[in-house]
């Protein structure tokens, strides 16, 4: 049964919405399902992506439920985490986890706060900054404090490990000047003006100006919308 699906002339058909494609002009609103229809991902899932990129999610199988307070302490996959009504991970919740008041139906929403979750939370923050040792590392035969790897191929690997694809000229262009004025505008950091945030991360930045910058190009990459979308 496997081998007819995947060798059947309907499992090959392309399925990308580029506009490239013949088969927009002929079913733009993907009418007769020619395509899947792109959608977003479950929130456990957004979850255990950012903690497996990291290299941080534990993948050991079994146990008790886990308090839902201990979700940015405790590494598991999210399906441990308590979830009833009244004990929901805020994470979790904030991209619509499933309902546990109306059978664990899923509901899709793109509301602020989601944005707010990946940009400003300790939990986001700290894996873009280990991300990025971790692909620092694979792009260069240094060491990361030595900063050997290029810009170019420090990008190259941000965008495969995080949207499984590579930058367009265009994203590679602007990548490259984010790096660039970051470093710039993080080498002069005391000119800068500090900010009183809550609680310090458990991941502090990087102390060298053009790192610095490459864990606030990741942590831009997390916030993409494709990193969330499932094509």
């Amino acid at each position: 049964m496997h081998r007819l699906m995947v060798t059947s002339a309907t499992y090959r058909m392309q399925s990308s919405a580029d506009l490239k494609n013949p088969n927009i002009a002929i079913d733009a609103a993907n009418q007769y399902y020619w395509r899947m229809n792109p959608r977003r991902l479950e929130a456990e899932t957004i979850r255990d992506s950012v903690l497996y990129l990291a290299g941080q999610l534990d993948t050991s199988m079994g146990g008790p439920d886990i308090d839902e307070t201990q979700a940015d302490k405790v590494h598991r996959r999210s399906i441990y985490f308590r979830h009833t009504p009244d004990s929901q991970v805020q994470f979790l919740k904030l991209f619509d986890a499933a309902d546990a008041t109306d059978c664990y139906v899923r509901t899709e929403s793109i509301v602020p706060q989601q944005a707010l979750a990946l940009s400003n939370s300790r939990f986001s923050l700290n894996q873009a900054r280990l991300l990025t040792a971790r692909i620092s590392q694979r792009t260069s035969s240094s060491t990361i404090k030595g900063a050997a790897a290029s810009d170019a191929s420090f990008i190259d690997g941000a965008f495969e490990t995080v949207l499984a694809q590579p930058p367009s000229a265009d994203e590679r262009g602007a990548s490259e000047r984010f790096l660039r004025e970051q470093t710039q505008l993080l080498a002069g950091a005391g000119s800068l003006e500090k900010f009183k945030a809550g609680q310090s991360s458990e991941v502090e930045p990087s102390p060298n100006p053009a790192l610095r910058a490459r864990e606030n190009l990741v942590h831009a990459l997390l916030n993409h919308t494709e990193f969330v979308t499932l094509r």
